[in-house]
C-alpha cells in the first residue's frame, strides 16, 4: 500500500518472506524491529511488515517490523498517520515511528491477541483488538479498555466496530451490540 504525507511517499508492505537476522532476503531493511526473542532460532515471526520512507524517489530509511502473536495484514485500517508519526497494527503490539527517520516513539502491546486496527478519536486513537477495545493518548498511555463477552470479529463478515465522533459502535461474535462513549462506557 502506498500513501503520501506532506512530501513524502511511505509504502507499506506484508514481507512474509523476509527472515529476521539473514543476510539472504531479496528485499533489504535498514533496520529490523522485533522483540529480543524473535532474534533466536527458535521463534518465528507471525507478521512482517515492511515499510519504506521516501522523498522526490529517494529512499529515506526502511525497516522492517516483525512480530509474534495473532496475524496481521496491511489494509487502509491497520496504520494510521497523525502529525509525523505512523502508527501500525502488527500482531498483538501497536507501534508509533517517527517520520521520517522512522524510529521507534513507543510501541505497546495492546491485546491479548492481535491488534487488528486503529482509528483517530477524539485526539487519541482506539484500537481494534480481537479480545479488547482500547483507547492510547499519541503518547502510547492507555486510557481505557473494553472487553466483552466474546471477540470482536463477526462470522457474517459484517464490521465489528464503528467509530464515530464521540461514540464506538461494536458488535461481538455472538452477534452481541455494545456502545461505548467516551471514556470506554458501555451507554445502555
Amino acid at each position: 500500500m502506498i500513501t503520501k504525507h506532506r512530501n513524502y511517499t511511505i509504502e507499506i508492505i506484508n514481507d512474509p518472506d523476509y527472515t529476521f537476522n539473514s543476510a539472504d532476503n531479496i528485499i533489504h531493511y535498514d533496520i529490523e524491529y522485533a522483540d529480543k526473542e524473535i532474534s533466536t532460532d527458535e521463534v518465528y515471526p507471525t507478521s512482517k511488515h515492511g515499510i519504506r520512507i521516501s522523498r522526490e524517489g529517494k529512499e529515506l530509511k526502511s525497516v522492517i517490523v516483525c512480530e509474534v502473536g495473532g496475524s496481521t495484514t496491511i489494509h487502509d485500517k491497520s496504520f494510521i498517520i497523525e502529525d509525523d508519526y505512523i502508527l501500525l497494527c502488527c500482531c498483538n503490539k501497536v507501534y508509533s515511528l517517527k517520520l521520517p527517520d522512522l524510529t521507534i516513539h513507543w510501541k505497546k502491546n495492546l491485546d491479548w491477541a492481535t491488534c487488528f486496527a486503529i482509528y483517530p478519536f477524539m485526539n487519541d486513537f482506539v484500537v481494534h483488538g480481537e479480545l479488547e477495545i482500547t483507547r492510547v493518548d499519541k503518547n502510547g498511555n492507555v486510557k481505557w479498555a473494553f472487553g466483552a463477552r466474546d471477540i470482536f470479529v463477526t462470522p457474517d463478515g459484517k464490521e465489528s466496530i464503528e467509530v464515530t465522533v464521540d461514540k464506538i459502535k461494536l458488535r461481538d461474535w455472538q452477534g452481541y451490540e455494545y456502545l461505548l462513549n467516551e471514556n470506554g462506557q458501555e451507554i445502555k
